[in-house]
């Protein structure tokens, strides 16, 4: 690390890594030198001794405030802080030294930080996103504003990365990109060195619990004052297997009823399931998702009578301030009016004013008639697959069938039959007809109704791609319920297939803030397509690190660093780890070929082939036939790719008789043709896929064709053509759909991707994937 005179220190808890290390690319990209602490990862006396060093003579000291600081009475960062303190008493007044950021709500009032902290003003950067003006604020209180010499010198970095000329955003982009060989260190190193923080900060456990309970504890100023999670009620039926459903649909419901109190912050379902059975502390559980309250309760249904339990708990206090019991008839006036009045005593508690229009939707009865109620919350039971779309469809028909004026059922009906549409699992007319006269159904009955207004968002987005029509019912939610998570997430999905990347990113971005833990998965895929490695790499193994129990065939690190990076480290390790179980599952199959197809060994992918498997759940049934055949067709076994396909091009055909708008099946058909020698007829069916899908209409569904496209052209022998479009896809963000992933485009894949063996050693093809801009981030 240079020994400027001029280089900022920034100072962080281990869980603000991903906002801390935006400021830091944000800053360096700018010309700014910043001394971030993972740039050196060990420990010991020797680190010790280079970060108090860095401290005595950053010009800068910049330390990230939050919730996690607030919760957090020990740890090094505190170190840091005091060091950063002593060293401000020495400097003249009026000189500029502590800059305090604040990644979230944590305001000056309360907070637990140093007497110098609060003697200047403090920046708000939301999640660490860091604009223009506070890069130009710390360029001018290191005199550098008005220096117009070249950067200063980094570290040396691999040929084709260094830094340009920083001139419009494009430019900047590239300049990230060129100092990604200083943050390769913090990506490769990040998880090892978030263990060790963790363990480093968790020395002082005993002492900090300790002095918990011998002094007042202060409420952390940037948790929301009105923020609950609601946790999985236990299920105390005496035949649990059949009322499961029942407790979490009550659990749901809920949930759903807080979330009409505009004031409250209320975690959403998805956030809250894995706590079920958790073995974790209150307050622990309230740090990670980030409130100040939680409530956890049981269900008890027995014959025609319900008992709901719950005590609602401060968390930082672990202080129980109320336990409830209802017990109720089994009617839907009974357990609807339970969640109205455990509504309103929550609210009550954490002083939520109801206005009356709330009032009203907290009150209000979705159905009169007890069984369509059942088969409703069956219906929501979440169970992935496409049987179970296909068994939600006959449940939510015969809840409507009970009660025709069932309105959340007709909505979640329509947004179900839209799902199918927007997957091509059945594009019919007569499909989208039952979606059409379902939400016109649900619209008519309660049309101001929030679930109403998100199914019809959905419904427009899935079924008709009527953007324009879907934003607005998601901003009529948000208005609604400002703290509405599942709104800003799908407006973000909207967004980014209008194109607008930035605001997408965003509105993402904000759903993720409101649920810790809820819409994270889809913010890293964002974040991957924009080819922004560093945080996406960063706030997965974040996500991983917060979790407890998470199936290692589920986790999505390994390929994501693969996609930035091009190493198979992350997946060696995952692999080795697997038990004889999971690897013999179909699942650890799948991964274990996909690992093999991109290390090239074939042999184990042939062995892997011939072991059974069962088809990727969501995945059409021809998909793992077109996959193993391009294997095939890779390794020169085009005899055997052809055999692999089977009846499968048949099928195809017949189902794009009935379903001529269904453009992944049109692209299927491309490639099995491709591989069948019908070049002429593969490349039409590959644009037509592109004409029912077209990137001006959708910017997110759209490329995904004309990758495709790519694919057909290399295996018909235009190289020129794939080369072209590749050429233009990597300028743009692109998701490829892949084992039930959002997948990036990326130049290391494409290095190993079977579908492109036509392409590699093609003079154009390897300039594309050697071509830095190519890599960079785009937006």
């Amino acid at each position: 690390m240079s020994e400027s005179p001029k280089a900022v220190f920034i100072s962080y808890a281990s869980k603000d890594v991903v906002a801390a290390l935006r400021i830091a690319v944000a800053l360096r990209a700018a010309g700014v030198e910043v001394w971030f602490d993972q740039n050196e990862l060990g420990g010991g006396d020797a680190w010790d001794r280079k970060i108090r060093a860095q401290i005595g003579s950053c010009a800068l000291f910049v330390p990230v405030i939050s919730a996690e600081t607030q919760a957090r009475h020990e740890g090094y960062f505190r170190l840091e802080w005091h060091l950063a303190e002593q060293r401000s008493l020495l400097i003249a007044k009026g000189r500029p030294f502590i800059v305090p950021v604040s990644v979230d709500a944590t305001t000056e009032r309360g907070a637990l930080v140093p007497e110098a902290f609060l003697a200047v003003q403090w920046t708000r950067l939301p999640g660490g996103e860091t604009g223009e003006a506070f890069c130009a604020r710390v360029k001018k209180l290191l005199g550098l504003d008005s220096e117009t010499a070249a950067p200063r010198p980094r570290p040396a970095q691999p040929a084709g990365s260094g830094a340009s000329p920083r001139v419009g955003r494009a430019l900047r982009a590239r300049q990230a990109w060129g100092i990604g060989a200083v943050v390769a260190v913090v990506l490769v190193g990040i998880f090892g060195w978030s263990r060790w923080r963790e363990k480093s900060d968790a020395v002082t456990t005993a002492q900090d619990a300790a002095r918990r309970s011998a002094q007042p504890t202060s409420e952390a100023a940037a948790v929301n004052d009105k923020s609950i999670a609601v946790l999985p009620f236990a299920n105390l039926s005496d035949d649990k297997e059949n009322t499961a459903f029942f407790s979490d649909g009550m659990h749901e419901d809920i949930l759903t009823t807080l979330a009409n109190i505009p004031e409250l912050r209320v975690i959403s379902r998805t956030s809250v399931m894995e706590y079920r059975g958790t073995t974790k502390k209150i307050p622990q559980i309230a740090r990670e998702l980030g409130v100040a309250y939680i409530l956890e309760g049981s269900v008890r249904r027995a014959g025609n009578q319900i008992r709901l339990t719950g005590q609602l708990i401060r968390a930082a206090k672990d202080e129980h301030l109320w336990a409830k019991s209802y017990d109720r008839e089994l009617t839907t006036k009974d357990m609807f009016g339970i969640q109205a009045a455990l509504a309103t005593e929550i609210a009550g508690a954490l002083h939520a004013a109801i206005s009356p229009a709330a009032k009203k939707l907290v009150e209000r009865r979705p159905t009169e008639n007890l069984a369509a109620y059942d088969l409703f919350l069956n219906a929501r039971t979440p169970v992935g697959g496409t049987r179970n779309l296909a068994n939600r469809v006959k449940l939510l028909e015969q809840a409507v069938n009970l009660d025709p004026d069932f309105a959340e059922a007709w909505g979640v009906l329509a947004t179900a039959h839209a799902r199918f549409i927007n997957t091509d699992l059945d594009h019919t007319p007569e499909r989208l007809a039952q979606a059409d006269a379902a939400i016109a159904r649900a619209v008519r009955l309660a049309p101001d109704t929030p679930e109403v207004m998100l199914a019809f968002g959905s419904y427009a987005r899935l079924a008709y791609r009527d953007l324009p029509r879907a934003a607005a019912q998601y901003e009529k939610v948000i208005q609604l319920q400002p703290n509405n998570s599942g709104a800003y997430l799908n407006l973000g999905f909207v967004r980014r297939r209008q194109g607008r990347w930035a605001e997408g990113l965003s509105n993402i971005r904000k759903a993720a803030e409101l649920d810790q833990g809820f819409a994270t998965g889809a913010l890293v895929a964002m974040l991957a397509c924009g080819r922004r490695w560093d945080e996406a790499i960063a706030m997965r193994r974040q996500i991983n690190l917060s979790t407890d129990e998470r199936s290692l065939l589920r986790d999505r690190l390994p390929r994501l660093v693969f996609q930035a990076t091009g190493s198979t480290k992350e997946a060696a390790e995952i692999l080795a780890q697997l038990t004889s179980a999971e690897r013999d599952s179909p699942p650890g199959i799948r991964e274990q070929k996909y690992w093999a197809t991109v290390k090239g060994d074939f042999a184990e992918w042939k062995r892997l082939d011939g072991v059974p498997s069962n088809a990727d759940p969501g995945e059409p049934d021809w998909s793992e036939a077109v996959d193993a055949a391009m294997v095939l067709a890779a390794h020169g076994d085009l005899t055997g790719a052809r055999t692999r396909l089977g009846n499968h091009p048949t099928q195809l055909r017949s189902t794009l008789e009935l379903q001529p708008a269904n453009a992944r099946s049109w692209g299927g058909l491309a490639l099995m043709e491709a591989l069948l020698g019908e070049h002429e007829v593969a490349r039409r069916d590959a644009r037509k896929a592109v004409e029912l899908v077209p990137e001006s209409r959708d910017a997110w569904d759209g490329p995904p064709h004309r990758f495709n496209l790519a694919k057909v052209y290399a295996w018909t022998g235009d190289k020129a053509q794939a080369v072209a479009e590749l050429a233009r896809l990597l300028r743009i963000p692109v998701a490829i759909a892949s084992s039930n992933q959002d997948s990036p485009l990326s130049v290391h894949t494409l290095r190993v991707d079977p579908e492109f063996a036509p392409l590699r050693g093609d003079p154009q093809f390897e300039a594309l994937l050697k071509d830095p801009k190519n890599h960079a981030p785009l937006f």
